[in-house]
């Protein structure tokens, strides 16, 4: 494993190029910071992809003077040093690099990886909170970044099991549906597909989008498009007449993945994020991931 050196350009020594998948993870020295580490390095360590222990040093230290600038860069090395101690003890066979960036920590963050790698971040919980306001850190970086986006509680991960994806009508459902099909046969775990259009949509049984009809359809298309990716997983369907974030919050109660699609994409220019997604982060209990298509 490599522990040398803090790179802050390019790409970090000891790292393949290509199409292999690199896993950034941010690291801060919090909790939440540890768990989304630890839960990234047990990832990696099943699919054999290598890791990029990110700190970014906030510019803003830079304005109180020189002193804290250079303060801030040695807690920063300190911090990783301690980091990459831990990933060797714990997981010897993942190649592991540190990485010290500057900037405004979410959108830094944001940028790094390309649009295959993953991103992991650990996240706070917060109560629950309806609307677009970009309130955490966590939400800032899944809306601005360009892959798929990891946001991890600091929670215990041991006793979980399923993957529950959130179906809709949108493009970004599909990506969604194949990956948590993949994501249960990874895992040997059974596939739940929910369903929950607004409840102002349901209408009795008609052909129109968001009836109950054409939602049961919805859900029988998204099954056979995971069967079709992972053929020996169980799949589930489950409709619900509640609040989308609501419902999948309740899903996602003890699964070890809770897994959304981005549906309205978007240039990177303008980084949003629907309202589900958004309420989903701000009342996290459970680890989830947040598909973007290459």
């Amino acid at each position: 494993m490599p522990c040398g050196g803090y790179p802050t350009t390019g790409t970090p020594a000891g790292l393949p190029g290509g199409a292999v998948t690199t896993c950034y993870i941010g690291a801060d020295g919090s909790g939440p910071s540890r768990a989304a580490i630890h839960w990234a390095l047990a990832r990696s360590a099943g699919e054999g992809s290598p890791v990029v222990l990110i700190h970014v040093v906030d510019d803003e230290w830079g304005l109180l003077g020189a002193g804290y600038a250079v303060e801030a860069e040695r807690r920063a090395r300190e911090l990783l040093d301690v980091e990459l101690a831990d990933a060797e003890h714990r997981y010897p066979g993942v190649e592991v690099v540190a990485r010290i960036e500057h900037g405004s920590p979410a959108w830094t963050l944001a940028g790094l990886p390309s649009s295959g790698d993953l991103l992991v971040v650990g996240t706070h919980k917060t109560g629950f909170l309806h609307g677009r306001v970009l309130g955490s850190r966590s939400v800032q970086v899944a809306a601005a970044a360009r892959c798929t986006v990891a946001v991890v509680p600091d929670t215990t991960f041991d006793t979980r099991r399923g993957v529950v994806v959130g179906v809709d009508r949108f493009d970004g459902s599909a990506a969604a549906v194949v990956r948590g099909a993949r994501e249960a046969a990874r895992l040997g775990q059974e596939l739940l597909l929910v369903h929950a259009p607004p409840v102002s949509h349901v209408l009795p049984s008609a052909d129109l989008p968001g009836s109950t009809g054409a939602a049961q359809r919805l859900l029988v298309d998204a099954a056979e498009h995971a069967a079709q990716a992972a053929p020996l997983i169980t799949v589930r369907r489950r409709l619900v007449h509640r609040e989308p974030a609501e419902a999948l919050l309740d899903a996602g109660n003890g699964a070890s993945l809770l897994i959304l699609g981005v549906s309205h994409p978007h240039a990177m220019a303008q980084p949003v994020i629907g309202s589900v997604t958004h309420d989903v982060l701000m009342n996290i209990s459970v680890p989830v991931l947040i598909v973007r298509s290459d």
